[in-house]
């Protein structure tokens, strides 16, 4: 006999199988549980500026003034601001002028100065042309925004050329592009300020024209081809080129000494010196005994049969010589010794020039400062105290670019020159 069924167990085993939750329910635990959550992320978010907040005060209030910001990583190179350049009550920022490049004859030079303002981060600078050692000063300069595009372009290596008796060359590595070069005609007696990139810009010539031994040699571009400057107008001719890489002018040579060109062998990259005598039409080339060094030698030479060719290397300068217009080099060996200062030349200029008594001084330079070296015969080298700067072969003298500039008509004896006015750049 089948036993009664349960009918209450039987109700409450279909009623567990069927059960629907309480949704109202399960939505106020879920908010209860954000709620928690986002309480736990507040106070973390607290916690933390608990701990920032008093570095971030600290970063504004506390901010290093301009003397102390250093270089600007985006116009590259090195930059200092004196102690002293600081903003002035105003808001303004101090300027500084430097010379780059010096031409012409003394008593007064035409001379490349770099005006500057200097804003940290935002350094704004116009290349200008002006008088440099006259008695008599100008009331603007010549050229002002001379090859930038933009105030905030960097430029260097620098370098201007009289190429007729008012007309000068002025070229620069702008950023970091090539060289570019304009070509400006001056007019000594003129006190009017001329437009910016009131000048030509100079490209290559596609003649061959006549020339003679007081014409100079140029290159537009770095390590470019070589062309013949006639120095009664300034025009441009095709020449022959020295058999060579890297190919250098050596632009503050006289006129007379010949057309000297530094560079490297084409096949070893080992230092060489060409020279042509004939504007061009034949080169003497020869490759120094000496393995490829930092950069190009650096030649001096007053005459054009003694000249010296200083090859520089990390820790040392080779130093070669020649006394028959760079038919046949000797090392001189031993020559040049560095002092203990000098622990490397890498990111140095190295410039050398003979004097009229045929001593030769030769220099290093940095940024931050220039070390000079004297030698009587040629043969030995000793630091010797220098005017401070850099120093430019002018067509009657010297002109050292150091600050304050001077100017020389031995190089030895040095005077302050007087810098023309400038005006700030926009």
């Amino acid at each position: 006999m089948r036993p009664d069924l349960d009918f209450r167990a039987l109700r409450a085993q279909i009623e567990a199988a069927t059960w629907v939750p309480d949704f109202a329910t399960l939505y106020r635990r879920a908010g209860r549980v954000r709620l928690r959550d986002r309480m736990a992320v507040l106070g973390a978010l607290v916690g933390t500026l608990g701990v920032l907040a008093p570095v971030a005060l600290a970063g504004i209030f506390g901010r290093p003034g301009p003397a102390v910001l250093g270089p600007n990583p985006d116009l590259g190179g090195a930059w200092s601001l004196p102690a002293s350049a600081t903003p002035s009550a105003t808001g303004h920022f101090p300027s500084t002028v430097t010379v780059l490049a010096a031409a012409g004859s003394l008593p007064e030079l035409v001379a490349a100065v770099d005006v500057c303002v200097e804003v940290p981060q935002a350094r704004r600078c116009s290349l200008q042309l002006t008088t440099l050692g006259g008695a008599t000063e100008r009331r603007t300069p010549f050229v002002v925004d001379a090859l930038r595009a933009s105030p905030l372009e960097r430029i260097s290596n620098v370098q201007l050329t009289r190429i007729a008796p008012a007309t000068y060359m002025l070229s620069g590595e702008v950023g970091s592009g090539s060289r570019s070069s304009v070509r400006f005609q001056l007019t000594a007696g003129t006190q009017t300020q001329l437009a910016a990139q009131a000048g030509v810009p100079v490209t290559g010539p596609s003649d061959r024209l006549a020339l003679g031994p007081a014409d100079r040699v140029i290159q537009l571009v770095q390590y470019g081809d070589l062309f013949g400057v006639r120095e009664s107008d300034g025009s441009l001719s095709l020449v022959g080129q020295p058999p060579m890489a890297r190919r250098t002018v050596a632009t503050t040579l006289p006129a007379a000494a010949g057309w000297w060109v530094a560079g490297a062998d084409l096949q070893t990259g080992s230092p060489a010196a060409s020279v042509s005598t004939d504007q061009g039409a034949n080169w003497i080339a020869c490759t120094l005994d000496a393995p490829a060094g930092n950069d190009v030698p650096t030649l001096a030479t007053l005459d054009g049969r003694d000249v010296w060719a200083f090859v520089p290397y990390s820790h040392s300068i080779r130093l070669f010589r020649t006394a028959d217009g760079g038919l046949n080099w000797r090392e001189v060996r031993g020559a040049v010794e560095l002092p203990a200062s000098l622990k490397t030349l890498d990111n140095r200029i190295l410039g050398a020039l003979v004097r009229k008594d045929h001593s030769v001084l030769m220099w290093v330079r940095s940024d931050s400062e220039t070390v000079f070296f004297d030698s009587n015969d040629g043969e030995h080298f000793a630091v010797v105290p220098g005017p401070g700067g850099a120093i430019a072969p002018v067509d009657n003298g010297y002109a050292s670019l150091g600050d304050p500039a001077r100017i020389s008509e031995d190089a030895k004896a040095w005077q302050v020159a007087t810098l023309s006015a400038t005006v700030p750049p926009n």
